[in-house]
């Protein structure tokens, strides 16, 4: 009982004035009333002490005495409706919470209620409701009967979807974002997934996505989608700081609806202090799902590094599919098919060399998160394998995997916990100077080993400098405290590195502190980490981040 009023009546400082200290007194009061009877007590009483906490706050503390609380004397539980006797229902009927002779918690009876509706609207039953939701209570007898009594009326499904608006594009690409398909069970949540896939996919204002119960024929309910289109054509230009590439500016052209058949056409330019790049992508949608489409890529980018320099041109074109059916932005599972060709040439380790590459890749990538703009719970996973040979013109023959994921949940309102992880594997046919750095393995930087420079972890040459690997691992723990509702605290350990077998394998660790603001543009990370092996200056590293990432 005590952890219970504690969430309800939260400690609260409060300034030494007359009148503050009054209005506090007469405000907590009102509140630890209201909860004590919620949760059966209507009888108890309590004492007020005000403690100095500090030279200017007091602190009012409650002695409670519960007394006799109000007991559950009788339960009415009645059901009707064409959903009564689903499984779900009957299952829910079963654990009604408040039994004769319990002590009536009224928190429970409208958790239980509200679930009960959550989950007959999720299943069609869009008009389910309480005819009769009644407590009588008898405070000088201290006894309470419940009468509770569900209809869940017809069931519905899913009729005609007619959108209006967004003219310029193509109707098969805007329902695309729709999660449900005519004929599929009515569920409000499902209107609400597919207002959110139009929101993100930034080519939409003015969205609203609504079901015509008023207007349902024989239990067919239609859906009406309006839409005003956003120009297609945009220009960003920003400038910002990573600590794993430096200072950077950025300049991003991005047409949305190229050739009106919505076609996303991107160039970007990116300067910073230790990467330059410039590239262009282009994305044809193909077919009824958000992620199936046909990719084509190509890039420049020069790096210096605290392990190599290098100079990379990189083309890229294939396929990707969507592995989902019910378009939903915040669960993608989608399976990337490419053939791609890369010239480089790198210092590495003091060592000057140039490749050339044709390689097919095939990525697997499947996300499941509540909210990516608040990826708090939840889990994702890439998974890429690729290879190449001398018969096609590469330099050397090589078979290379890798994969990354994290993983978070929230044990409660305050705390969430989270891990990371990075693996990878080749196999070489030749030394790995044949091979250009961005498909060696490396640790270090924000999303890997953050105490430790970007890139500038693995096996070493004879001279000691860093060569990169043939294998990863790396791996990360930390554990989040919310003190507001978008800011939390974090503390973090990693270990791993890059290494080419495990006999040689020399394990780094990191600790660290930082901050997360969940932002509407997402989670924006500052962190401290501090290297625990091998500790180099600066003995603690600023990691800072914008956006989503593993």
């Amino acid at each position: 009982m005590v952890d219970k009023l504690n969430k309800a009546l939260p400690p609260v400082t409060i300034s030494d004035k007359a009148d503050r200290l009054e209005e506090a007194e007469m405000s907590a009061s009102l509140r630890l009333k209201n909860a004590l009877q919620a949760y059966g007590y209507y009888d108890a009483t309590w004492k007020i002490s005000k403690k100095l906490s500090s030279p200017k706050n007091y602190l009012l503390q409650f002695s409670i005495s519960l007394a006799k609380p109000i007991i559950v004397r009788k339960v009415d539980l009645q059901k009707s409706g064409t959903g009564r006797n689903t499984p779900q229902i009957i299952h829910f009927f079963k654990v009604f919470p408040l039994k004769d002779g319990a002590v009536l918690n009224q928190i429970d009876y409208e958790e239980w209620k509200g679930k009960a509706l959550e989950v007959l609207n999720r299943q069609g039953y869009a008009k389910a409701e309480y005819t009769r939701h009644e407590i009588l209570i008898d405070k000088k007898e201290f006894w309470s009967d419940i009468y509770l009594w569900l209809n869940t009326g017809p069931r519905f499904r899913f009729g005609s979807i007619t959108v209006h608006g967004a003219e310029h594009y193509p109707r098969w690409f805007v329902e695309r974002y729709v999660s449900f398909k005519e004929g599929d069970w009515y569920a409000p949540a499902a209107l609400a997934v597919t207002q959110s896939n139009l929101r993100n996919a930034d080519r939409f204002s003015d969205i609203s996505v609504h079901g015509e119960l008023n207007a349902e024929k024989h239990n067919i309910v239609p859906v009406s989608i309006n839409l005003k289109s956003m120009p297609a054509q945009h220009i960003k230009i920003g400038a910002g700081y990573s600590t794993d590439i430096g200072p950077n500016a950025a300049l991003i052209y991005d047409n949305y609806n190229a050739f009106d058949e919505a076609q996303h056409v991107r160039v970007s330019i990116l300067a910073a202090q230790l990467n330059r790049s410039t590239s262009i992508l282009y994305k044809w949608p193909i077919g009824k799902n958000i992620g199936s489409e046909y990719v084509a890529q190509a890039s420049y980018q020069n790096q210096t590094l605290t392990a190599y320099d290098s100079n990379e041109i990189l083309a890229s074109v294939g396929r990707q599919w969507s592995l989902r059916d019910d378009n939903s932005r915040n669960k993608t599972t989608t399976l990337e098919a490419l053939v791609n060709f890369e010239q480089a040439n790198y210092t590495v380790a003091d060592e000057v060399n140039n490749s050339f590459y044709i390689y097919p890749s095939l990525q697997y990538t499947i996300q499941d998160f509540r909210n990516v703009l608040r990826p708090i719970s939840g889990y994702s996973l890439t998974a890429r394998a690729e290879g190449a040979s001398k018969i096609w013109g590469s330099t050397a023959n090589f078979v290379r995997f890798s994969a990354r994921g994290s993983w978070n949940v929230r044990i409660n309102r305050q705390w969430v916990i989270g891990t990371r992880a990075k693996v990878g594997a080749m196999w070489l046919n030749g030394p790995i100077s044949v091979l250009p750095p961005n498909l060696r393995f490396f640790a270090g930087g924000q999303n890997s080993l953050p105490g430790y420079a970007f890139q500038s972890q693995g096996p070493v040459d004879s001279d000691g400098a860093v060569e990169g690997g043939r294998l990863l691992a790396v791996a990360g723990f930390n554990i989040q405290r919310f003190v507001s509702k978008n800011w939390a605290v974090v503390a973090f350990y990693d270990a791993g590195n890059a290494f080419n077998s495990f006999s040689n394998l020399h394990i780094l660790q990191d600790v660290g502190i930082g901050f997360r603001w969940y932002s509407p543009v997402g989670p924006i990370r500052f962190d401290l980490a501090h290297p625990l092996v091998n500790p180099k200056t600066p003995a603690v590293r600023i990691a800072f981040s914008v956006g989503f990432s593993l």
